[in-house]
């Protein structure tokens, strides 16, 4: 999952939403020095990227791009998802997304001091840029992926994914709804709230 959907799964509670977006960089053990309450959102965002790996219906939706996008299909269906939890908010949020998105941005630029320059650096920028509203439309999508394609070593294409998933979305979509309400039961029990 990205960014949007790692923020809904902490479930509003503002340390578990720093840790789940330290869980972006914090490696191994590097836990260690930060409170109880951020180490839980740190393991929560991995036990999110585990389940979202293993997950079969999260694999169907990648396998759909294998054969054009390879092994960057993951990093494609992370994004895709993104959009389509925004497509499908008033199913999983009782929070209206422009409240969401605000609140989240001011919790994450509260700990600032906190982040390794890295993650600083990326968060000023999601900020900045307003990366939950570009998650929410297919213009948006392609930027990011272009941006995130400059980013990788070898030469991809993965903005052209944009095409695939406008002319598939309702597969996607329909993959994406029978996905989230497991990662969503299974992040509340992660965290014993049910």
């Amino acid at each position: 999952m990205n960014l949007v959907a790692h923020q809904l799964l902490s479930f509003n509670q503002p340390k578990w939403q720093v840790g789940n977006h330290l869980g972006e960089v914090v490696k191994g053990r590097n836990f260690e020095d930060y409170s109880p309450e951020i180490v839980t959102g740190i393991l929560l965002h991995r036990f999110i990227d585990n389940f979202t790996d293993t997950d079969e219906t999260v694999k169907r939706s990648t396998a759909r791009l294998h054969q054009k996008y390879r092994k960057y299909s993951p990093i494609i269906i992370d994004i895709f998802y993104d959009y389509l939890l925004i497509k499908n908010w008033e199913k999983y949020s009782d929070e209206n997304f422009l409240s969401f998105k605000k609140n989240v941005y001011q919790r994450l630029l509260e700990h600032k001091d906190i982040y390794p320059s890295r993650l600083l650096k990326t968060t000023q920028a999601m900020v900045k840029y307003d990366w939950f509203e570009k998650y929410g439309t297919l213009e948006g999508l392609e930027i990011t992926l272009l941006h995130l394609s400059k980013r990788t070593k070898f030469t991809n294409n993965m903005h052209m994914a944009v095409k695939d998933l406008y002319v598939q979305e309702e597969a996607f979509n329909q993959e994406f709804n029978e996905f989230f309400p497991k990662i969503l039961k299974a992040s509340k029990n992660f965290l014993a709230l049910e």
